[in-house]
């Protein structure tokens, strides 16, 4: 998940609920038969530092603890753009079986034809509204922040984005509210866990907040987060009420149920928070970043979720072992710079399109032998390089080309093509094409055999 500054609260850090839901309720999926889903129980979130807008991406490493045929436990553990582990999160699913039974899947799959916008992706906007500045947090209270909040003098960059309205504040109490919208959904028709869980969250700490004397900070600790009943994303206004209570000089507990537009009630929230003296903390000064050229390389498996059912699990691990020592012996050859992976998936660095066309060749090749097509982007451009991370639009292009990539296609952009002129490769054109989340069209070729 990118480290935007719309992922911010009202304190400046980012709110995670929603990430950490995704990744473990996706984790927990892949252990799924045919017709099975997957209802959530419960969500809990340690938090062991608060994480500030940044250039990156936060990472997600989750995985399956324990699988019966009624439950699956997972966890996942959060790290922050520079590699620290900012937190922990962990959840109870139950398994059922869908009804009525889905249908078999047609036996002409087509791929998906995303929608195209002509603005960016929301993380992607400049953003609105404004936080509190730290010397306003240090001259007042918790309750009289909150109502500047509830009033509109201040606006978290996360509750505009998710629709989230903070309309009663009271020491010790907050109501909030957001639609059952369809762009709060994931996997199905219903909201998403993590959706219901940021919206508890935002009242949980709002309430917290309001028990903050002058010159303290509430800092979260752990969250659990209970569920009741999916809600459908049908538009009507869901509504979350929290009250928070001040145990001796620092210990601030906080519960918040969260309701349908009906009243019924779709899941239930409980947060430890500690208070601090607001001058002990400290902003660590984050590595700058600096702006280098770089050729980018995406790729991946053509059909793994297929190949994975055909072989079976054990049969699937052998293949991957086997694609994965492949991939990584072409990208040594060819000086290139492994700087992510995730399950089939590679994200590599080189320092000319020369290069990089010459691995996703050999890739192709050498892969071939598996029985499997993979599918690359590339493309050349400025990328911001901050704690051994890249970020920015270059990533994004390189990215996205490799997603409409075809089967054994390397797809490279018009940057790459003029730049690799006397590389000896050979382009076909592809055309102008919209690009995800990309202002604009983007002429692409693909690399001739």
């Amino acid at each position: 998940m990118p480290a935007s500054g719309w992922s911010q609260d009202a304190t400046g850090t980012l709110e995670i609920s929603m990430f950490v839901e995704s990744a473990v309720t996706g984790v927990t999926v892949t252990t799924l038969p045919s017709g099975a889903d997957v209802e959530p129980i419960t969500l809990d979130v340690d938090i062991f530092r608060p994480t500030r807008p940044q250039t990156g991406n936060m990472l997600g490493r989750a995985r399956v603890v324990n699988a019966s045929q009624f439950f699956v436990f997972a966890e996942v553990e959060i790290e922050d753009p520079q590699g620290r582990q900012v937190a922990r999160g962990a959840g109870h699913l139950e398994i059922r079986r869908v009804e009525p039974p889905p249908p078999p899947p047609p036996t002409d799959l087509r791929p998906l034809v995303e929608a195209v916008y002509t603005t960016p992706d929301p993380y992607l906007r400049a953003l609105t509204g404004g936080l509190v500045p730290d010397e306003v947090w240090a001259q007042r209270d918790g309750s009289s922040l909150m109502r500047m909040f509830a009033d509109g003098t201040f606006l978290a960059p996360c509750t505009e984005l998710l629709g989230i309205s903070l309309v009663k504040v009271e020491e010790g109490r907050t109501v909030v509210t957001a639609p059952a919208s369809e762009w709060l959904c994931s996997l199905s028709s219903s909201v998403a866990p993590g959706q219901i869980s940021s919206l508890a969250t935002t009242a949980l700490w709002y309430a917290g907040l309001t028990m903050q004397k002058e010159g303290e900070s509430v800092i979260g600790l752990k969250q659990t987060t209970r569920f009741y009943r999916a809600l459908p994303a049908d538009g009507r206004t869901m509504r979350a009420e929290a009250r928070a209570v001040r145990h001796g000089p620092t210990l601030v507990l906080v519960e918040a149920n969260v309701y349908s537009a009906d009243g019924e009630p779709i899941a239930w929230s409980h947060a430890t928070g500690m208070t601090v003296a607001r001058s002990r903390r400290r902003k660590r000064p984050a590595p700058e970043a600096k702006r280098v050229l770089a050729t980018l390389l995406f790729t991946d498996i053509v059909g793994s979720t297929e190949h994975a059912e055909r072989l079976g699990d054990m049969r699937w691990r052998e293949l991957l072992e086997q694609y994965r020592e492949t991939v990584r012996s072409e990208i040594a050859r060819c000086e290139g710079i492994e700087i992510d992976t995730a399950g089939d998936g590679f994200f590599v660095r080189f320092d000319s399109p020369g290069r990089a066309i010459e691995c996703a060749r050999a890739m192709r090749a050498g892969v071939k032998r598996f029985g499997v097509l993979v599918r690359v982007g590339i493309h050349t451009g400025e990328c911001e390089f901050q704690s051994g991370k890249f970020a920015g639009m270059a990533v994004h292009i390189a990215a996205r080309a490799q997603e409409v990539a075809s089967p054994g296609e390397i797809l490279v952009s018009g940057t790459v093509r003029d730049l690799a002129v006397g590389s000896g490769a050979r382009f076909d054109e592809r055309g102008q094409l919209a690009l995800k989340g990309i202002p604009g069209e983007w002429r692409l070729f693909s690399v001739a055999d």
